[in-house]
């Protein structure tokens, strides 16, 4: 198979052709899909989305679950040329508006579920025309001026034509990632960037796999096992609804998964579960996990499973991996060393390259079409990041002599936690708009899990008497549950430089949960 054959549509048009009725995906829910539905699904996706004016090159927004439907639409957008913009479900108001805005999309895909949302913003959206409905028509519907359909009657005069495939130079999909010093971005990326990913040798066979996704099709780690299921003959993926302590064994041993992604603070939950004498009794090959846990070895012992772990992030292909011998003794704490095809490089704020076991911030490149392609509708952020032909992560690490590289800190004033990336920007942004609070600053505080948290230092107004409690019922209200601080704290007023009044975000990250924080974890 050629390089050009290696996006998205084209492998399914392969499996389908190979495999007609072989799954492709499977939802722990109920539903499946075979190959030759998912061609079939897709082909016609794209000419309804065509016949209802949609154009090559012009995005088409989404909000799903994890879902046969999020993956059939993404390939229907594909096939003609378009591109998906999925839209992280738990945002809201302004988060939402943004993302909307930013897309450009005149159309909507989305399950019901998620209306409510749009409804509330419906007023502040500058392009969205029409909404296509998965999932039946709501009862009631308010009076708006969009034009709505569900997604039987959007598909109905649709015919499964052929189509060409897409390039590895093609679009794949925006995905949102945090903003760092201004709101969330859309990250261009590339069938190219995909096929990267997904085709590392790990030292364990890829063949036949049956892959495990727990993740939301707006993230980069929900659209990989679905591309993965197609890139290997044979293969398929598991959809859940959420990533579950109590569901996920039961899950891997109740549809044959071999292969999985795990969120370093998961690992933490399985292994804190009461240990069962059939532990080891699973089909799991290969877990990446990242990060990777302290007590990995007792985890693979008691798992019986080969740990992979690497560094990612939406805008990159996973250019520094580890395999499993090298999670062990010193090595525990490397994300690895880079790839074939990638150029990893540490650098000072010049861009000039320090030596071994320096802190630097991680530059990458790649083979074409390996990495994101710039921000959407963002030229400065886009030339900011791939300064002098290299992207710039943003992240600081240190290299040994050996080549491996081993994270230090986040130069990007981003919150990582719950497998999300959490803009500071758009958290300070909703507290602010609170009538009592005059400034606040959002910080990332360490977890008992391995993880971020997000702690909140808050300036109020003179006379206020607000409560913490009250703050977070305030701020629920305004963004996802997963940025919604854990610590708040009241603050006479923010540290800040002499010569430009900036918030000297470092001294109160530095100070972590002090005697005056309110933990909401203690509150109940």
């Amino acid at each position: 198979m050629s390089d050009f054959e290696l996006s998205l549509q084209a492998l399914i048009a392969t499996r389908a052709r190979e495999m007609p009725d072989g799954v492709a995906l499977r939802h722990t829910e109920g539903s499946s899909l075979n190959w030759q539905s998912f061609l079939e699904g897709s082909l016609a996706m794209a000419d309804a989305l065509q016949m209802a004016g949609v154009r090559e090159s012009e995005t088409v927004a989404s909000m799903f679950p994890n879902s046969i439907d999020a993956a059939i639409a993404w390939a229907g957008c594909g096939w003609l040329g378009a591109i998906e913009a999925p839209i992280n479900t738990s945002f809201r108001l302004d988060w939402l508006a943004h993302a909307f805005n930013l897309n450009g999309a005149r159309m909507l895909l989305a399950h019901r579920e998620f209306l409510p949302a749009v409804w509330e913003i419906e007023r502040r959206l500058e392009h969205l025309e029409m909404i296509v409905v998965f999932g039946g028509m709501p009862d009631t519907l308010p009076q708006t001026g969009l034009r709505i359909m569900t997604a039987e009657e959007f598909l109905s005069q649709a015919s499964p034509r052929e189509r060409p495939v897409p390039g590895l130079w093609d679009t794949a999909a925006l995905i949102m990632t945090s903003g760092t010093t201004g709101p969330s971005k859309a990250v261009v990326i590339p069938w190219g960037q995909l096929a990267a990913g997904s085709n590392i040798d790990w030292g364990v066979p890829v063949e036949s796999e049956v892959i495990y996704s727990p993740f939301p099709p707006y993230h980069i780690s929900g659209k990989g096992p679905v591309y993965m299921a197609a890139r290997h003959p044979g293969s398929r993926a598991i959809l859940a609804p959420r990533m579950s302590a109590s569901e996920y064994w039961p899950h891997i041993n109740d549809y044959g998964c071999t292969q999985a992604v795990m969120l370093g603070p998961m690992a933490e939950f399985l292994m804190s579960q009461p240990p069962r004498d059939d532990d080891a009794a699973n089909p799991l090959k290969r877990v990446l996990m990242a990060p990777v846990i302290k007590d990995i070895e007792a985890f693979v012992k008691r798992f019986d499973v080969n740990v992979f772990t690497c560094y990612n992030m939406t805008e990159t292909s996973m250019p520094l991996v580890s395999g499993r011998e090298a999670l062990f003794g010193e090595g525990i704490t490397s994300c690895g060393k880079a790839r074939p095809g990638v150029e990893a490089r540490l650098v000072d704020e010049n861009d000039l390259e320090v030596p071994p076991n320096t802190p630097g911030e991680l530059i990458l490149r790649t083979e074409p079409w390996e990495m994101n392609q710039g921000y959407w509708r963002m030229p400065e952020e886009s030339f900011k990041a791939w300064r002098n032909g290299w992207f710039h992560t943003g992240d600081t690490f240190i290299r040994d002599e050996e080549g491996r590289f081993y994270f230090a800190d986040r130069k990007k004033d981003y919150i990582r936690r719950r497998g999300n990336n959490i803009s500071s920007f758009e958290v300070e942004a909703c507290v602010n708009q609170h009538p009592e609070v005059i400034e606040s600053c959002a910080v990332a505080v360490a977890s008992e899990i391995n993880e971020d948290e997000v702690k909140i230092a808050v300036v109020l107004t003179p006379d206020s008497s607000l409560e913490p409690h009250a703050l977070l019922e305030f701020l629920r209200t305004r963004m996802p549950d997963f940025a919604l601080p854990r610590y708040i704290e009241f603050l006479p007023e923010l540290p800040k430089t002499q010569a430009t009044l900036r918030i000297q975000k470092a001294r109160i990250r530095d100070a972590g949960v002090t005697a005056d924080t309110w933990d909401s974890a203690d509150a109940g």
